[in-house]
């Protein structure tokens, strides 16, 4: 199983995103995430046994004391090389969220699961292969409060669409 930790986005920010890669997708051209894998990453863990979902899952449970932070999308941004890169949204946070992540991955490794150590930079992907020539069009800057966090299973349906779902859900403490 493919899992990672991640928070998910309100319908009304989801429709912004989507929004925005829509806008996007006008002026650079790309592989666009369908709106409804819109998400911000905690942690990725990558390939896990399916015994060990639930390992993970307490992992997540045990570091979700976390307070709910305020998100806040603040503009298109790349990884990578720009005739190939990945689009983002970029997202800042109250609380930062570079100590739930690292708190996440310690709990990890401590499990014996697998763990990515970063960068970590909050973001949104909206499209991948993306070949960014020129600037960004302009995206609103929304805030938004995150209500939990999410064990999430990354896996291609019969389709052949990579879809994201939730596996576990925590709540965030209010």
């Amino acid at each position: 199983m493919r899992l990672f930790f991640g928070l998910s986005l309100p319908d009304h920010i989801r429709a912004v995103t989507a929004a925005c890669a829509l806008e996007a997708g006008r002026r650079i051209p790309g592989r666009y995430a369908l709106p409804e894998n819109h998400h911000i990453t905690l942690a990725f863990l990558g390939e896990v046994p399916k015994e060990r979902l639930g390992d993970a899952c307490r992992v997540l449970d045990g570091c979700v004391s976390f307070p709910a932070p305020v998100l806040t999308l603040s503009g298109y941004d790349h990884f990578g090389r720009a005739e190939n890169g990945i689009l983002i949204l970029r997202v800042k946070s109250k609380p930062a969220l570079d100590g739930l992540h690292e708190t996440l991955i310690s709990a990890l490794r401590g499990e014996g699961l697998p763990a990515d150590p970063g960068p970590f930079s909050p973001h949104i992907t909206l499209a991948r292969h993306a070949q960014i020539a020129g600037g960004f069009p302009a995206c609103p800057t929304l805030s938004f409060t995150a209500g939990c966090a999410h064990v999430y299973l990354s896996a291609r349906g019969a389709d052949g669409i990579l879809r994201y779902t939730p596996l576990h859900t925590v709540p965030f403490r209010k």
